[in-house]
């Protein structure tokens, strides 16, 4: 019995060992989202135009293409009563910094109704973040975001 409950403790620590050597990165993926996060919203809130309204946040990471690396998507579900140009304008000059501080990124605009959220992963982002989003009426719905792509997976599986 004594045999049995070591090699039971044994495997039970092997087990342990092996998700600690798969997870530990997790929390480092976890931090730059929030960190990117942070940064987008400090460079944000001064340039969003008057008449436009916050819906949902949204961030995401993971691997969003073909290949082995993370890619960090953090923005903002909004709408407005202004024109598409209007909007597009307004942001056109805006830049975020990266989780790592001294890269900037470009920002970018997508109206849920056009034809990028038929297609993964927006289709899913526009069901998690804006389920059963109302048309409103005289109003564009947008997406503002920052993406940063390409980065190393460090060993999290979510990238992988």
């Amino acid at each position: 019995m004594r045999v049995f409950a070591g090699f039971g403790l044994i495997v039970f620590c092997l087990l342990i060992l092996f998700m600690l050597s798969i997870t530990w990165k997790m929390p480092i993926h976890n931090y730059r989202l929030w960190a990117m996060q942070r940064h987008f919203r400090s460079s944000m809130h001064p340039v969003h135009p008057t008449p436009s309204q916050l819906r949902s946040e949204m961030a995401e990471f993971g691997l969003f293409g073909n290949s082995n690396h993370c890619d960090y998507f953090v923005g903002e579900f909004r709408s407005s009563p202004l024109s598409k140009e209007v909007l597009r304008q307004a942001y056109a000059v805006v830049a975020t910094s990266s989780f790592i501080g001294d890269r900037l990124l470009e920002t970018d605009v997508y109206f849920v109704d056009e034809d990028v959220f038929t297609h993964y992963p927006w289709s899913g982002w526009l069901e998690k973040y804006l389920p059963n989003h109302p048309r409103i009426a005289h109003e564009n719905t947008y997406l503002i975001f920052s993406e940063d792509a390409g980065n190393s997976p460090n060993g999290d599986f979510r990238c992988h």
